[in-house]
């Protein structure tokens, strides 16, 4: 770095030793020593210095020094006369004279940002210069790196920070910056070495740095290998440029389209063969399953945002079903042979998005050994349905998504139709009402995904919800020990008000008692049947008043203006599990009948 040098007079000295010491006692804090502020901004230091003086040269050229005046704050990334020469000898120009103002100034604007950064407060990542893309004035972005000092771009280092002036900062750099495009951005960022191996390999560098604008969907590097471990390749190195240009210019699609702008729908591409679908709704996502993880990194002729998968065209053409993948894998006959009598395979072939819980060949063995019968030709195609729809979800859910709680299927009670309920536990691997197993997750579909299970599931009754749920075990308990398993495993329909086990306990302390066992199956059985109302009532079809009860002598008295209470002091706390004779709502006290 260069610094100017000061001169100060004796006098001055002087002077400013008595200033200093000559102060009133009576007014210490207005008159203590003030910082002097600094009298030079960032023009009077360019202009000062001898190794700026093409960089004076050329803002006077495009008439920025003005604006350099200003208050700012600014901070200037000052580029030094080796770098002007550089940039020179680079465009085969003999020095500023060959280079016009309308050239030099979004040249000189990229190096300029409109707050002050010093070079403790610069973070890895982009940052908006003064330099902009037209129309619409957006600010072209640098991109700054601290892994090794301070570099701009990937290429460029500041080799002098911090030099202060009175309305911003200057960092002295040792290349002259140019305003980048999209291909540019590409280059400069150590994420996208896979993208730009694949543009040069499928020679459209050249189309990607034509005046556009463009709008790239940017896959990471990470997202690459990704799709190389899917295709059982090593690289772009395994791909031509034949297999490259139809994906590559799947990513881009015309005109300057900023996250601001992004919208819901279909989007034509560069690849005329395939638009891209754009769901807008939760941030962005594409195709159903790439996210935009990064937005608005803004070029001379376009725009890019960061995407973490790479877009595949007609992917959804070329990728299998669920029913394919099912027909596809032998252990799956057993299954199959079921949605074939079922009639399912076409709903499971079709569009649409489904979970499928896939019970292999053993699970279904397993199945007729425990019903006593020989196989798939022993069961109606009725309630074949049922069981199948029973392990299918209307929508897709990755097993890392699977929250442990209640999730509608698509079998339904009858005759209401309405979604009978499967419990999901995913605190130590992914369990479905309790004892059935994930074994394999996550085989991908165009309609969904498959998750492997080593049960066949069967819809549940208002009992065995209750056993598949360990919060339900005093119930459970009670309802074995006063014999009542029985009477609620029939047609019914029942809506059950299931206390959990934290009420039972809160009653046992109330009573005294060390749990169930201290309960007769004659205490337990009208206390059990004041839980049962007659009919399938849903949450939507619960109203306040006096509702019987299967214990015939004593109603429930319900308030629904404020969530639903039941006899003043008892919480509804979840609503609608529904099983194939009822429905349950949870409680969260036992209900004593008078």
């Amino acid at each position: 770095m260069k610094f100017r040098n000061y001169k100060f007079s004796l006098g001055l000295i002087l002077l400013l030793v008595a200033s200093t010491i000559s102060f009133s006692c009576e007014d210490d804090d207005d008159d203590l020593p003030q910082p002097m502020p600094m009298e030079e901004n960032i023009v009077d230091i360019v202009v000062g210095n001898s190794d700026f003086s093409i960089l004076a040269a050329a803002l006077t050229k495009a008439d920025l020094v003005g604006a350099l005046n200003g208050n700012g704050p600014f901070t200037v990334f000052g580029p030094t006369n080796a770098a002007f020469q550089q940039l020179f000898t680079d465009l085969g120009v003999s020095g500023l004279d060959d280079l016009s103002a309308e050239a030099l100034t979004p040249i000189l604007l990229y190096h300029v940002l409109g707050v002050e950064a010093k070079s403790n407060t610069l973070t890895d990542g982009y940052v908006e210069t003064l330099s902009t893309f037209t129309p619409g004035d957006f600010p072209i972005n640098l991109l700054v790196s601290l892994d090794n000092g301070v570099q701009l771009n990937s290429s460029t280092n500041v080799t002098s920070a911090d030099v202060m002036a009175s309305n911003g900062v200057i960092h002295i750099i040792d290349n002259v910056l140019l305003p980048p495009d999209v291909v540019d951005i590409a280059i400069a960022n150590a994420s996208f070495t896979h993208l730009v191996d694949a543009v040069l390999k499928a020679d459209l560098a050249s189309a990607l740095k034509a005046e556009g604008p463009f709008t790239i969907f940017a896959p990471t590097d990470a997202a690459f290998e990704s799709l190389f471990d899917e295709l059982g390749i090593s690289g772009i190195d395994d791909l031509t440029a034949e297999d490259l240009v139809p994906i590559l210019t799947y990513h881009v699609v015309s005109g300057n389209v900023r996250a601001a702008d992004v919208s819901t729908g279909s989007v034509p591409t560069l690849n005329t063969e395939a638009d891209i679908e754009i769901d807008a709704e939760s941030g962005v996502v594409l195709n159903g399953s790439t996210n935009v993880i990064a937005t608005d990194v803004q070029g001379t002729n376009g725009v890019v945002h960061v995407i973490d998968k790479v877009l595949i065209p007609n992917a959804e053409e070329e990728q299998q079903s669920i029913a394919d993948i099912a027909s596809a894998n032998s252990d799956f006959t057993s299954l199959v042979a079921a949605l074939d009598k079922a009639e399912l395979v076409e709903t499971l072939d079709g569009e649409g998005m489904f979970t499928v819980f896939a019970p292999t060949n053993q699970a279904f063995q397993d199945l007729f050994t425990d019903l006593g019968i020989s196989g798939i030709d022993d069961v109606s195609a009725e309630d074949l349905t049922q069981i199948l729809l029973y392990h299918v979800l209307a929508s897709k859910v990755m097993a890392a998504d699977i929250n442990t709680g209640y999730v509608e299927t698509l079998a339904t009670n009858s005759p209401d139709m309405d979604p009978v309920t499967l419990y999901l536990n995913n605190e130590d691997g992914v369990y479905l009402n309790k004892e059935t197993m994930v074994t394999t997750a996550d085989i991908e579909a165009f309609n969904g995904v498959i998750h492997i299970v080593d049960k066949v599931l069967l819809p549940p009754n208002v009992v065995e919800i209750a056993i598949a749920n360990a919060s339900f075990e005093h119930l459970v308990a009670a309802v074995v020990k006063a014999d009542l398993a029985g009477a609620l495993s029939d047609d019914g329909p029942f809506t059950i008000f299931a206390p959990t086990d934290a009420a039972f306990e809160a009653l046992f302390v109330e009573l005294g008692v060390n749990g169930i066992e201290d309960l007769s199956a004659e205490t337990l059985s009208p206390i059990l049947l004041y839980h049962v109302v007659s009919g399938n009532v849903r949450a939507e079809d619960v109203t306040t008043g006096m509702v019987p009860t299967l214990n015939e002598t004593n109603d429930l008295n319900i308030d629904t203006s404020s969530g639903v209470v039941i006899n003043t002091n008892t919480n509804v706390v979840a609503t609608d599990v529904q099983g194939t004779n009822g429905v349950i709502h949870v409680i969260d006290k036992v209900l004593l009948p008078e």
